[in-house]
């Protein structure tokens, strides 16, 4: 897979690990871990299944606290074992591995909620035709229950790419879609975050459908297997 040279782009989120480490009772799922993710750069997250991927996910976004290590955003301290930023003060977006869609809302409103609410200075993304590539137009006026698994999940990540937030995590974004739609999903996001100045993590078991794309690959290795 290709490595970006130098995403590094002005007001872009660089993120740096260092020795971070997670544990959950007595097993450790991270330990020690340290990477730059550059401003502006796009990270495959790869690994087994238990390897921590989603754990790593949530310690980004402020959901969990590591047992030791830092996570710093542009020089300015995000999480230690002592220190935790809260999620809505990192100006990121997490698309949740499981269904995440507010039950009581249709997904229009709720596409648009997020649009109205979007941190000014980030790039302001063309929602609508985001919604006609993901092939949703159709379900913007029906609620989550009346949603198929493959349905809700690209509701969900449009939802989430309208807050066009600096800091994007994707987890598993082509789960519960068939190959074809999950093809088209996976070439949007190439698509979306080709030279935006935004930094994003995809963690994803579809690596074949990522392959070409000029994003960094980062191997979460499974310690406990």
């Amino acid at each position: 897979m290709k490595t970006k040279a130098d995403s590094t782009t002005p007001d872009a989120t660089k993120i740096e690990i260092t020795e971070l480490t997670f544990k959950r009772g007595t097993q450790t799922i991270i330990n020690k871990l340290s990477h730059e993710f550059s401003g502006g750069g796009v990270t495959l997250l790869t690994g087994p299944s238990g390897c921590g991927k989603t754990t790593f996910l949530r310690l980004l976004a402020g959901l969990e606290a590591p047992d030791s290590g830092e996570v710093t955003a542009n020089g300015r301290l995000w999480s230690s074992a002592s220190q935790i930023l809260p999620p809505w003060l990192r100006n990121l977006d997490l698309l949740f591995q499981n269904d995440a869609l507010w039950p009581d809302q249709t997904v229009g409103n709720q596409i648009a909620w997020v649009r109205e609410r979007r941190k000014n200075g980030n790039p302001d993304w063309n929602i609508e035709e985001i919604t006609a590539e993901l092939g949703i137009n159709d379900l913007l006026n029906r609620y989550p229950a009346g949603l198929s698994g493959g349905e809700a999940r690209r509701c969900q990540l449009a939802r989430v790419l309208a807050g066009s937030p600096s800091l994007l995590l994707l987890d598993e974004p082509l789960s519960g879609q068939d190959a074809v739609t999950a093809g088209k999903t996976a070439q949007l996001l190439a698509k979306l975050l080709a030279g935006k100045q935004v930094t994003a993590i995809v963690v994803s078991h579809e690596t074949a459908l990522f392959e070409g794309f000029d994003w960094q690959q980062l191997y979460l290795p499974n310690i406990n297997g």
